[in-house]
């Protein structure tokens, strides 16, 4: 053989990648766009923690909901008060449990009336909260329930937030106040 007619192995390889992608794009696929096929990926459901009591003491328990950013949601499930599988591990609430009670129609069953949702209001220095009717005249405890949930729900989502104050209003007109600092951990 001539010294001319050997090829670098560089070259070499530089000639299959072409040859390659020669014959990969003769292969007469047709481009596609974006194919919709189902939601979104989906791993581990959100969680809050939500606060309920054991031992006359606050427990953080998590609980999985829909919007777990979103306080309203949170102080909701709270107020439907412990499942079976918290009871059985004795945790209660000091929440009143009592029946929402519905004096006129409800507008239809996506929109409950004022009176038996949670109302929020959110300002630079933080969230105020007005409860349902149902929910009644709140001890401390039961305030410190709602503050914490409210409080860890609403910095789920907010990072750039350490704390955030939340007052909140109950049934009978009692406000309370307080922050994460009183909060367990989970």
């Amino acid at each position: 053989m001539k010294p001319g007619f050997l090829m670098k192995p560089a070259h070499a390889t530089a000639l299959l990648v072409a040859a390659s992608a020669l014959l990969l794009s003769a292969c007469d696929i047709p481009a596609t766009g974006v194919v919709e096929a189902g939601g979104p990926a989906s791993g581990i459901p959100p969680t809050v923690p939500i606060y309920l009591v054991r031992d006359g003491a606050l427990v953080a328990v998590p609980r999985t909901i829909s919007d777990a950013g979103e306080p309203v949601t949170a102080v909701e499930s709270l107020l439907k008060g412990p499942t079976p599988q918290e009871r059985r591990k004795r945790l209660t609430t000091e929440l009143a449990r009592q029946l929402p009670v519905t004096t006129r129609p409800t507008p239809s069953p996506a929109e409950p009336s004022p009176e038996e949702s949670v109302r929020l209001m959110t300002e630079t220095d933080g969230l105020y909260l007005e409860l349902p009717r149902y929910a009644g005249k709140m001890t401390t405890l039961a305030a410190n329930q709602v503050i914490c949930t409210a409080a860890r729900a609403y910095l789920l989502t907010r990072p750039d937030l350490d704390s955030t104050t939340v007052t909140v209003t109950d049934a009978a007109g009692g406000t309370f106040e307080g922050d994460v600092e009183r909060c367990p951990e989970l």
